[in-house]
Parts: structure tokens; sequence; C-alpha cells
């Protein structure tokens, strides 16, 4: 026998319907009551799943009631129709569920995903089985017993709602009631024990009505009169009521809200008194007990007629005014409101806010007595103002005297916090480096002395050099570049500690100064005052040498004739005894060639210096070698093994002589320091393409030359050593040990040969000096 869905009982079609219209407009009244213009998610999707269902049940009462056969069109429509309603109440039944996470504030989004793509299988499977294969429901067999043959729509169904729509009601059952015991809030306790209440009787008769009922009496009225969960139908329209009910109260609309209101409420020094429909108080503030002379306790339980005289309206929203009450033997005027606050949409609070005006009227003169004295204050306070203004403008004017000072300083001022932060700085400074106030340098710029003198409390100076775009150098760069004629700024920094009461670390006032123009000014005056040293030494060295040249110049000849007799009285030529005395003959007269240079120096006699021949350099290296070799040190080694002798020079012999004898001897005096090294001479050609420009020394323009290596393994220079090698006087050694003339003499001698130099020196590694002469062709030379 086929089972019958829907009943054809027209009451139940106009139950079906009045339902529908509910839904529909249930939406439209709840969003009136509440402050939002929006219903909740949850809220929605029921409203929107009871919809479906009371519209399917109005369609399923209109075309689908009564006995179909399977397999009939009919049959397969009330079908698909039922499908679709039991999809409606498994959605009711996650609406439900959501409402109870929405109230716990808890979220299992997983879980609820989970069972509604479930029900959906279940339904739409359920759904096309009875259509398609009703008897493979029916022939179920469960150790025997056979659970769906007789009504297999309404077992399967149950089972669906056991699984999918109970558990959820069960679950905001439980929500509702654990909320309403551990809540302190009075409204929300008998909100959700009043829904909890409601929602457990329409539960039970829902249950009631739709199975008990049916299966006691064997489905007798089958035949027509049997609708299928029509009372579940009309459970979730007062399931949406209730739930409607509990979002538009007070507490569950803006928690924060209600409990501002009621902290603001108990604030208030006026009197609120809250009482039900039954006139009983229910709560009452603190400003109230206060006005009434009774504590809170002994107020609520009381007829607020008890309380107020009772000849007023209390349910009634109205405004009484000049309202006499005695009041603990006085006599009090008040103005009282009452007015009626919607908690639920079926909750509704009286409220009695009344104001003592009698305490108003007092309030009132105090007032005015403050706004007296108001006024006096004010007068006193534009005496103070108009000190004040004239204390800034004393203070406006020393600041500015202050500016004018630091601005009109001619170098650059900042002042820095305890912090490292600039607080001033004069225009010099703002000119370089911008607005820097409220600033800090970075770490790695800020200089040690600076930081010493913030941290100790000592003034700190010391000087720095920056190149042409401002960027801080090292001395020896300072140097270099002045050398090659770069924009070198000399500056001197000064850092004061402003000590004042306290630990440090202190305030710091910073000054840089531009010795630029000053430093280059002290160098012309001490260049000036060694040149005219050096003049005055030279003057009286000529007139010195000029008197020793000329009797040192007669002993030279006597020994120059006594050597030419040496020579003629020895009769072997090739004996050592006649070698020694022509080397003893040949210095000899280098010796008188030299002091014939000196003295027609000092007599002004150019025409009789001697003229530049062609020679190969190797001899004078070679004779230089031998003559050194004769005092050479056991710990110096001397060697001149790379020397080309293919190499031809335009020059004065001597005066080559003299140049590689003086850079010897000071190579040997280096080395006498360090205790020993080694004496390298090398000569070989060089082709400059291009001008060689080297420090120290002035630039070698491009040709051809023979290049000279003096190198010793000796102490080396620094860069203050090398910027005075050259000049008259200077010397390293002890003092009778030299005159410092040799070096000076040996560049005066490069001059006159048209030669160059250059040097390589590192401290405590030794010193390499290079001599370039112009070489001499052999068609330059014919």
């Amino acid at each position: 026998m086929s089972e019958c869905l829907y009943s054809d009982s027209p009451y139940l079609l106009v139950l079906s319907v009045l339902a529908l219209v509910v839904s529909l407009y249930f939406p439209v009244m709840l969003e009136r009551k509440m402050t939002t213009r929006r219903l909740p998610l949850p809220l929605r999707k029921m409203v929107v799943a009871n919809v479906a269902w009371n519209l399917c049940g109005i369609l399923g009462i209109g075309f689908f009631s009564g006995e179909m056969d399977p397999g009939t069109p009919a049959y397969i429509g009330r079908q698909l129709l039922f499908g679709l309603q039991a999809l409606c109440w498994t959605r009711v039944g996650i609406a439900v569920y959501d409402m109870g996470e929405l109230i716990l504030l808890s979220r299992h989004s997983v879980l609820k995903m989970v069972s509604w793509i479930l029900s959906i299988v279940v339904v739409v499977a359920l759904t096309c089985l009875l259509i398609f294969v009703p008897n493979f429901i029916t022939e179920i067999s469960v150790f025997g017993f056979h659970p769906f043959e007789d009504y297999p729509i309404f077992v399967c169904f149950m089972l669906v709602y056991a699984v999918f729509f109970l558990p959820a009601c069960i679950s905001i059952v439980y929500q509702l009631l654990r909320g309403s015991l551990f809540s302190l809030d009075q409204t929300i306790a008998q909100t959700g024990v009043y829904m909890a209440g409601s929602f457990i009787i329409l539960l039970v008769l829902s249950v009631t009505f739709d199975f008990i009922i049916p299966a006691t009496t064997k489905f007798g009225a089958w035949h027509g009169g049997f609708h299928f969960f029509i009372w579940h139908q009309f459970l979730t329209l007062f399931l949406a009521v209730l739930c409607g009910q509990y979002y538009t109260s007070a507490r569950f609309k803006d928690k924060s809200s209600f409990w501002f209101l009621q902290k603001l409420i108990s604030k208030i020094e006026d009197g609120i008194i809250c009482f039900d429909d039954a006139g009983r108080i229910t709560s009452v503030n603190h400003g109230a007990s206060k006005l009434l002379g009774q504590s809170s306790i002994n107020l609520c339980g009381k007829s607020i007629k008890s309380v107020l005289p009772p000849n007023l309206d209390f349910f009634r929203e109205t405004v009484y005014s000049d309202v006499r009450m005695n009041i603990n033997g006085e006599t009090h005027v008040m103005k009282i409101y009452f007015f009626k606050c919607r908690q639920t949409l079926l909750t509704v609070i009286n409220i009695a806010f009344f104001i003592d005006q009698s305490k108003t009227l007092l309030l009132q003169q105090n007032i005015k007595t403050l706004n007296e004295q108001y006024v006096e204050y004010t007068h006193d306070l534009v005496r103070y103002q108009d000190r004040l203004n004239k204390e800034a403008a004393i203070k406006a004017e020393k600041e500015n005297v202050l500016n004018t000072l630091i601005n009109a300083l001619p170098f650059r001022v900042w002042y820095k916090s305890e912090l490292g932060v600039y607080q001033k700085q004069n225009q010099q400074d703002l000119e370089k480096r911008g607005s820097r106030e409220g600033a800090r340098d970075n770490p790695e710029d800020i200089s040690p002395y600076e930081t010493e003198a913030r941290e100790n409390g000592e003034v700190r100076v010391y000087s720095s050099y920056e190149d042409k775009d401002g960027k801080e150098i090292s001395q020896d760069e300072a140097n270099r570049l002045a050398r090659t004629g770069a924009v070198v700024q000399s500056f001197d920094n000064m850092y004061i500690p402003i000590i004042q009461q306290g630990q440090p670390p202190y305030k710091t006032l910073c000054l840089k100064v531009d010795m630029t123009e000053q430093r280059r000014l002290e160098q012309e005056r001490n260049m000036l005052r060694e040149q005219k040293f050096i003049h005055s030494r030279l003057e009286e060295l000529g007139t010195i040498c000029g008197a020793f040249a000329h009797d040192y110049n007669n002993i030279l000849g006597s020994q120059l004739g006594f050597l030419e007799i040496a020579q003629e009285v020895i009769e072997d030529k090739q004996s050592q005894v006649y070698t020694f005395i022509s080397e003893a003959k040949k210095a000899a007269q280098r010796g008188k060639d030299s002091l014939n240079e000196l003295l027609n120096a000092i007599r002004g006699n150019a025409n009789a210096a001697t003229p530049a021949i062609v020679f190969s350099p190797y001899m004078i290296i070679e004779d230089v070698v031998r003559k050194i070799s004769l005092t050479l040190p056991p710990n110096v080694k001397v060697h001149s093994e790379e020397l080309d002798k293919s190499l031809k020079v335009r020059g004065i012999v001597a005066s080559l002589d003299r140049i590689i004898s003086n850079l010897a001897n000071n190579a040997l005096f280096a080395m006498k320091e360090t205790g020993g090294g080694s004496l390298t001479f090398k000569l070989y050609p060089e082709v400059l393409e291009s001008q060689l420009v080297t420090p120290y020394a002035p630039p070698v323009p491009a040709g051809s030359y023979a290049k000279f290596e003096i190198s010793d393994t000796g102490t080396g220079m620094d860069s203050g050593t090398l910027e005075r090698i050259f000049a008259p006087f200077f010397t390293t050694k002890a003092p009778g040990e030299g005159l410092g003339l040799g070096l000076s003499s040996a560049l005066r001698l490069l001059k006159e040969g048209n030669a160059y130099f250059t040097v390589q020196t590192t401290l405590g590694e030794g010193t390499t000096f290079y001599l370039y002469w112009p070489m001499e062709t052999e068609t330059k030379e014919g």
C-alpha cells in the first residue's frame, strides 16, 4: 500500500498559508525592532528555509494529497517535492546549530559543512530509491526484521530527522539553558529560560503529533487525513520567532553598550527606578537610593506606588513637574518622567526617571557664585598672562640675541642634547648641512672625541680634513691631494661638554673652524723662514767653500804631481801598486774638477762649466761600487750584475758620479740602522709612452731613458721625511754625521743633466730611487 504524505484538509491549507505569510512578514517586522537594518545570517537562513518548507507544504496539500501508486507521474512529483521539503528541514537543523554557535561564540564550520553535505546526499539518495526502486527499501532486513516493510517513507525520513534535525534542536536547548545558568544578567537568564522552555514544549508537541500519535494509532487517519511533518513545519516558524526574540534582546544586540549603559545609570546622580508591569521594583540606581534615603536592597521588590506618590499614572509615558515628596522629614520638589523600554519582542520594562529640582535651585545658586569667582579668576589670569607675555618677550629677545651672536660667528656651531639629538645650529652649519634639528647622526658617523666629551665631561679638540666633496679624509690622504694641487680643507673641531647638575651623558656644544687659509699662510711663512735660513747658510757656506776650495785645490795639485812622479818611478806598469796609484790619481783629478766647478759657481763664471759628453753610465756604477766596497760593512751586500752596458747618455761624468755616490752613501747609512742588508744597482732602458706622475717627485715626460735603480733594504721613510729629503741642510743623521746637502746637490745635478727621478719607500722595509736619464742614440752622438 502506498503511503500518504500530504493531507487534503482545508484547515491545514489555511494554516500553511498563514504560516507562509507570517514567514514572509517576520523579517520586516523583526528589522523594525532591531538596531541593525539586516538580520543575522543564521536567522536569515532559517527564515528562507521556513518559507521554502511552507511553500512546499502548500503545494503538497494542493496537488499531491492522498495515496498514489508508485511509478506514476504524480507519485514521482510528490516524492521530488517531499525530498525538497526534507532538504528544507535539514537546512533548518543546520541554521539551528548556527544559532547555538552564535549564542556560545564558537565556530565549527567543518562539522556544519560535513553535516549539510551528508544530509543532501542522504535525502537525494532516499528520494531516488523511493522513486525508481521502492521495493529495495522495503526488502531491507536487519537480523530477520524488516523495519521498512510497512511504512518505508515514514521510517526512512524519521531516521533522517533523528540524525540531522533532532541533535541540532537538543544542542540549542542545552546552549540556552547553560547560558541562562551561568549568566549574571537577569535579562539574559530570563530570555534564555523562556526560549528553552518554549522550544522544548513546541518540540515535544511536534514529535507527539507527527510521530507518536500516528505510530500508536497505526496511522488510522492515513487515507487522505495524514500530513507528514506538518507540526514540525509550524515548529520552524515559532522557532524563528523565538530566535528573533533572542536577537532583539538588549543584551544580545550590543553587549558592550548594555554594559556601558548599566555603568552609566549607576553613576547618574538623578534617580532611575525600573519596575515591571505589576508595579514591582526590579532595580534602582545609586542616585535613586540617595534621593529617596533608602538602600537599593530595601527598594527592590517594593511596589512603585509605595515609593512615589500613588496618584501618578505609572504605566503611561508622561512627565510630571513640581511633584512634592516628603523624604526623611524634608520636602523635595521632583520632576518625574515615565517611559517604557522594550527589551525583547515580548518583554517591556517600565522606567521612572526623577530629578530633585530643589537641589537644582541650590546648584544654580552655587553656579552663580562660581561664575562670580570665575570672573575674578579671569581677571587674575589676565594679569598673570601679561606677566607671562613680558617674560616671554624678554626670553624671545635673549633668544634673538643668542641666535644673532651664533649666526655672526665665522665658524660652524651646533648644539646637541644628552642623547645626541640636534637642538640648534648656526647659519653657517645650516647652509653646509641643512636643518638637522630633532635628528640624530648615524652611530658610525659620530666622532670618538664627541663621545668622550659627552660621556666623560672633558673638552676634546682634534683636526680633520675634507676633500672638495666635503668627505672627511685622513691626514696622509690630505697631504697626497695637496701635492697634486687638489682642494683640501682643514678644520679644527672642538667638543665642549655643558656640565650641569647630574651625571653623564652631558649636553655638547660643537665648534668646527675652517683653518684652511690660516694653515696655508702658516705653511708659506714656514717655507719663507726656511728659505731665508737656507740662503743665509748657503752664503756662509759659499764664503767658507771659496777659501777651502782654493787651499784644497793647491793640495790636490801637489797630490797629482806626486802621483805622476810615482807612476814614472814604478817600472812594472802591471803591478797592483801601479793600479792603486792610477785609481788614486783618478780620484784626485775628479776632486780637482769638482773644486774647479765649485770655484766657477762661486765666482759666477758660467763659461768655465765642464762640457757634457756622451759616455756609458755603467762604468760610473762600477766605479762607485769599487769605491764603496773598500769601506763596506761586512753585513751589507752589494749587487750590480744587471747593468746594460750598451746604453749611452750625455752629461757630466762627475755629476752622475756624485749623484750615485750620494744615493749609495744614504742607502748604506739606512742599512746601518737596521743591522745590515743588501744594496742593489740596476741599469736598463725604459720607454715611457705617456707622462709618468708619482708622489713626492716631479712628473717624468714621455721618452726614452736609461733607467737607474738604486734600492736598499734599510729603514725606509715616512711621508714627512719624503717631503723634505731634497731640502738643503735637512738630514735624519745624528749631529756631526751629515750636513743634509747630499740629496739637494744630487737634485741640482739631475736638473742640470735634464734627468728625472722617482722614489718608492716602505717604512721598515727599504727604499728604491729610480733615475731617468735621457738616452743618447748613435745618430745623435755622431
